[in-house]
């Protein structure tokens, strides 16, 4: 799976992680399977009303991380524009359904309004809730606005897919657990 995560654009973009790489540092050891996940009209309205952001999708590819038997989370990329130009943004969910891990996996805008490491950090351990937004549970970026709010937007469509699409297949098809005798 050595794919170069970059979007075509005139500009010059920074390419700063692959999806190999971002799925390596949120899953190390685990094995990785991707599901396209395709989403009806009521499905996109649902999770743009869980998310309080639009979906504007109608296909998600859900990375599904296993370690043997045993669901490691999964991760999920969002392309959205910032400003005026894409980002490619990555979000791991862990099984507890809380985010795992957040990362820019490229960014078309100038640097200064790249959110750094320690900012995207704040997400990790953060569960889906109206207050997971900049200036709430998350602290704004000066100068940034527009990056925060569009990381923060992808941060709750991840935990949205995953709780309204991915969770529910992935428990319609969990082998049935042994009861010993």
């Amino acid at each position: 799976m050595a794919l170069l995560v970059s979007l075509a654009h005139t500009g010059t973009a920074a390419t700063l992680q692959t999806l190999d790489g971002a799925l390596a540092a949120a899953f190390p050891g685990a094995r990785i399977e991707s599901r396209t996940l395709t989403l009806g009209a009521a499905e996109q309205d649902a999770v743009s009303r869980l998310a309080h952001a639009r979906c504007e999708t109608r296909l998600v590819t859900a990375y599904v991380a296993w370690r043997g038997d045993t669901l490691a989370g999964a991760a999920y990329t969002d392309r959205r524009v910032v400003r005026t130009r894409e980002a490619l943004l990555f979000v791991a969910v862990a099984p507890d359904t809380t985010i795992a891990r957040v990362e820019v996996l490229t960014f078309f805008e100038p640097p200064d309004y790249r959110p750094a490491p320690r900012w995207l950090a704040r997400f990790i351990g953060r569960r889906e809730d109206a207050r997971l937004a900049p200036g709430a549970a998350i602290p704004a970026l000066s100068g940034a606005t527009l990056t925060a709010r569009a990381v923060t937007e992808s941060a709750r469509l991840a935990l949205a897919w995953h709780t309204l699409l991915l969770a529910p297949r992935l428990r319609a098809t969990a082998p049935p657990t042994r009861t010993p005798r």
